[in-house]
């Protein structure tokens, strides 16, 4: 059996923060792969003001140096807001074999139960939860707390639908920052791989 974590997000810009994190939890859980997913608009944001190309232009600088990721653009071939309910039920379909991952910052964590059909999200994949700088452990629920495992090989042989949360380096790049930065002139050095920052130069991108 395959195991694959998937990394959504609007990646807009993709930035250090992001490519830590999946580093980081492809190798905690010993995954075979990270498949990132770019969404065409999130449901709790305004639709990114660049084109859906350039983010995947950029997201595809970021991960070229790093063979266990990967890209799925079907969330960007989508009219509508991407709903991570609809990508799940096709992966999985596609991939029988597969033990799923769901990665997701703390931040969403704490609107998860807002997400379309969420508790379904749960019939398909575990979920990853990532630490932030600024977010705490929450209280859980009762229905989470049965749902709570700490330990990777069990989390690796049960049944999808299991709760784990995962430390990973701490970053503060974040991409709304990110933009503000570029607009006012501000190093982001930093904050952003060289070949994305050197692509958000030549195409003159979050410029006022």
């Amino acid at each position: 059996m395959k195991h694959i974590g998937l990394f959504g997000g609007s990646f807009n810009p993709v930035h250090c923060g992001h490519l830590l994190a999946a580093e980081s939890v492809l190798k905690q859980l010993a995954l075979d792969q990270i498949l990132f997913l770019p969404a065409a608009y999130s449901p709790f944001k305004a639709r990114p003001e660049i084109r859906d190309a350039q983010r995947l232009d950029m997201l595809r600088c970021a991960i070229e140096d790093y063979p266990a990721f990967k890209i799925d653009t079907r969330e960007l071939k989508q009219t509508g807001p991407s709903y991570t309910i609809n990508t799940l039920v096709d992966i999985a379909a596609e991939n029988p074999q597969t033990q799923l991952y769901l990665l997701i910052g703390m931040d969403a964590w704490e609107h998860f139960e807002r997400w379309k059909q969420w508790r379904e999200i749960m019939d398909l994949c575990h979920l990853i939860v990532l630490s932030r700088p600024g977010y705490s452990l929450p209280k859980l629920s009762e229905y989470w707390q049965k749902k709570l495992m700490d330990d990777v090989k069990t989390l690796k042989v049960s049944t999808p639908g299991k709760l784990i949360f995962v430390t990973v380096p701490a970053s503060n790049a974040a991409s709304n920052k990110v933009r503000e930065c570029i607009k006012q002139e501000q190093n982001i050095d930093k904050d952003l791989p060289g070949a994305v920052r050197d692509y958000i130069e030549e195409q003159q991108l979050y410029r006022n």
